[in-house]
């Protein structure tokens, strides 16, 4: 059964939404200013780099740690994958491994500038936008689940 329907859609609607228009609010004040416009791409440039990394190897360790085998999962530099089904319990604890980073890296920047740190935390939530809807399509499943590329989110042997 392919999972993507119209609540995975809902949720990641919704974040990408809601993420977007805190991202334009808070530098709208600030868009024309050639310097904070330079600090901000450098911060986002480092975020989206660093973050890809984090992001996907945290759901790698994850995924061992609920008992996947390394051929089971395969982690790409912004992609995430399994191979072999995974319980959807244990799957869904995958996805929800990264979500600290945001808060964790947004507050590290904010030591320096309060509103890089949010704008970066807002970044890395953006990233996290998937994973959030594949936790909440599959709140409340059972059954075993794969993510492949060109297939998507799978629930296999579970309760529709």
């Amino acid at each position: 059964m392919r999972m993507q329907d119209w609540r995975w859609y809902g949720v990641y609607g919704l974040v990408v939404g809601l993420t977007g228009l805190g991202i334009w609010r808070l530098i709208e004040p600030w868009l024309w200013e050639r310097e904070y416009v330079v600090r901000l791409l450098a911060t986002f440039g480092a975020a989206v780099l660093l973050g890809g990394a984090l992001h996907e190897g945290l759901h790698l360790r994850e995924a061992l740690r609920q008992g996947a085998s390394w051929d089971g999962v395969k982690a790409g530099w912004m992609r995430f994958r399994v191979e072999k089904p995974m319980d959807v319990r244990a799957y869904r604890r995958v996805m929800v491994a990264p979500l600290l980073l945001p808060v964790v890296f947004g507050g590290l920047v904010a030591i320096f500038d309060e509103r890089q740190g949010l704008l970066a935390a807002l970044v890395w939530l953006l990233g996290s936008a998937d994973d959030l809807a594949d936790w909440a399509v599959l709140w409340g499943r059972r059954g075993w689940v794969t993510r492949r590329v060109g297939e998507g989110l799978r629930l296999h042997g579970g309760e529709p």
